[in-house]
């Protein structure tokens, strides 16, 4: 009855273990910094607008969001909502355009 419960402790601890190792680390930012994964890239959010421009220029969506102050880590994704909104592509300059709730295209600057 022992080496059955020894075993099952070790099993236990095991998985335990597995587990968190799996868990993602959860890098965070100031809780008002807008951020976009794009490509790999993070883009910082500015109060920055400009124009829209060519509707050629659209390189996707917001395709999902995690909280506000938390990096995303998967491209496509934003720390401040606007699901479904449109991003341009970085034409080598470092900066892409986000369109935002204000009805405005603001300005995100590549990490550095």
């Amino acid at each position: 009855m022992k080496k059955g419960t020894l075993l099952l402790s070790v099993i236990l601890l095991l998985m335990g273990l597995a587990g968190c190792m799996a868990e993602k680390e959860t890098l965070t930012a100031d809780e008002n910094e807008k951020i976009l994964k794009v490509n790999d890239t993070l883009y910082y959010g500015t109060e920055e607008t400009g124009p829209m421009g060519d509707a050629d220029a659209v390189e996707g969506y917001i395709q999902d969001t995690v909280e506000a102050g938390v990096v995303p880590v998967e491209n496509g994704t934003s720390n401040f909502g606007c699901v479904g909104n449109p991003y341009t592509y970085d034409f080598g300059d470092g900066w892409i355009m986000v369109f935002m709730e204000d009805e405005a295209y603001h300005i995100f600057y590549a990490e550095e």
